[in-house]
């Protein structure tokens, strides 16, 4: 078995150890027990190789690894290597030794939103929001690969101390290829979609349904479809309307409740069409509202209920912290919307493009409305379009709060696709802001003129 005491153990790698009866996981050694479900327990682990902390999972020794539930964790590895999204865990190895298969991935370290959610209650409406477009997009991700969840929820969903939203637990996770997996009903009752509570095939579109559920639950700390007297949650999701989330929370704009309205129908043809334009209208209610980055408010709660510190904070966001529950702050300027967070150093674009920076800015927005997505991203990276941008005299430049270069440049940005923030700021001609939309494999241009008649293009213009 393996080592489960508090003083992790020195183990080999692939040499049986010198501790008989320990199970060895090649190239790792095996620490602490972090938990455990249904299929498999999980252990803190160090990956020699890169002195890489990282999560072990590994089968339970009541499971054999040739039955139907023993398929269904090999089955997950197999899956969550195919996946490389920043809101889903990433898969290092995966083997089996002494007949336990196991999988070595990303170490999230942070409480699941179901311990924040049953710590605080409702979350802060801009907070659930910029959480559901986290997990949007990562579902949007996951359907294109041809998956299908089947278990959102809030246990399901960690919020990591560097304030990142990552989507876990995909052992029941169905290929939309196969035509039958053979585990009949599946799921959290509470969280299924009609089709899943009458045991029919199940799309994407399924996921969207449990996607509303956690929403309204972030939103009004209860679900929209609960138990009673005479009448189960599966009769309920199947056939009942569920309370306005204003009607329990008057903060709840008209916005919101229609996009849990599509969400949330009872005929699937009806929902969404697609995980991503969830993501884009829970986006384009973010940006309405100027709200800071989804890292900025997971961080600012996760401080409230003193998960990490204030040193953790600053590591995360760089100078600016977020504000204390107390009123103080976290050693600099508050985090709060309409609000700049600026990185307190003169660096090169090559230096700070390599940063995915969650910071909120001071913006005047105008014209188009798309997905939010934040941060200049690194050379090479896969499925981006590029921004150059051109200012008259000169201004400095910063993108989605990231200080990048002075302008003009001959430097181009990429940026992932949708809508990003553009900030150009002159000692003596004052600061302009715009919004840009990105698109995939395009370039788009940005021409602003600062001072007395600043005549800034709103929008770039693919080119």
């Amino acid at each position: 078995m393996l080592a489960v005491s508090e003083a992790p153990r020195e183990q080999g790698d692939g040499d049986g150890g010198a501790n008989p009866g320990v199970m060895v996981v090649p190239g790792v050694r095996v620490g602490v027990r972090l938990g455990e479900g249904t299929l498999a327990e999980v252990f803190r682990g160090t990956q020699r190789s890169l002195s890489r902390s990282v999560a072990v999972k590994v089968l339970k020794p009541s499971i054999t690894p040739s039955s139907q539930l023993g398929k269904r964790f090999l089955r997950e590895a197999n899956l969550l290597s195919k996946i490389s999204h920043q809101n889903v865990p990433h898969v290092y190895d995966a083997g089996e030794c002494d007949s336990r298969p196991f999988i070595v991935m990303e170490l999230i370290e942070g409480p699941s939103l179901r311990k924040v959610m049953d710590a605080q209650g409702a979350l802060a409406v801009d907070t659930a929001v910029a959480i559901a477009h986290e997990i949007a997009s990562a579902l949007a991700h996951v359907h294109a690969l041809g998956f299908v969840h089947r278990d959102v929820k809030p246990a399901n969903i960690l919020l990591s101390r560097r304030g990142d939203v990552k989507l876990t637990d995909f052992g029941i996770a169905r290929d939309t290829n196969e035509p039958h997996d053979g585990l009949g009903v599946v799921g959290t009752p509470s969280y299924m979609s009609p089709e899943q509570v009458l045991g029919d095939r199940v799309d994407f579109r399924s996921d969207l349904f449990s996607l509303g559920i956690l929403l309204y639950e972030m939103l009004t700390a209860r679900r929209p479809f609960e138990e009673e007297a005479g009448r189960t949650v599966m009769q309920k999701i199947r056939l009942d309307r569920y309370p306005a989330p204003s009607s329990l929370r008057p903060g709840v704009s008209t916005v919101i409740e229609r996009i849990l309205a599509r969400c949330l129908e009872k005929n699937p043809t009806h929902r969404y069409e697609s995980a991503d334009s969830v993501a884009r209208d829970l986006g384009d209610y973010l940006a309405s509202r100027g709200a800071p980055s989804t890292r900025a408010l997971v961080l600012e709660r996760l401080l409230a209920l003193k998960e990490v510190t204030h040193a953790e904070v600053r590591a995360a966001l760089g100078p600016s912290g977020v504000k204390d529950p107390s009123g103080a702050s976290a050693n600099q300027p508050l985090v709060r919307a309409q609000r700049a967070l600026w990185l307190g150093q003169t660096a090169s674009a090559a230096a700070l493009v390599g940063l995915i920076a969650y910071t909120e800015l001071t913006r005047e927005r105008t014209g188009d409305a798309g997905r939010t997505a934040t941060g200049p991203r690194p050379p090479g990276t896969a499925d981006t379009g590029r921004l150059r941008v051109v200012a008259r005299p000169w201004a400095n430049v910063s993108i989605d709060g990231v200080a990048v270069d002075t302008a003009p440049t001959n430097e181009s940005y990429r940026l992932l696709p949708g809508l990003h923030y553009v900030r150009f700021v002159h000692p003596s001609f004052g600061t302009v802001d715009r919004v840009v939309r990105v698109e995939r494999g395009a370039t788009v241009w940005l021409e602003v003129s600062l001072g007395a008649n600043s005549g800034a293009n709103p929008e770039g213009a693919p080119r």
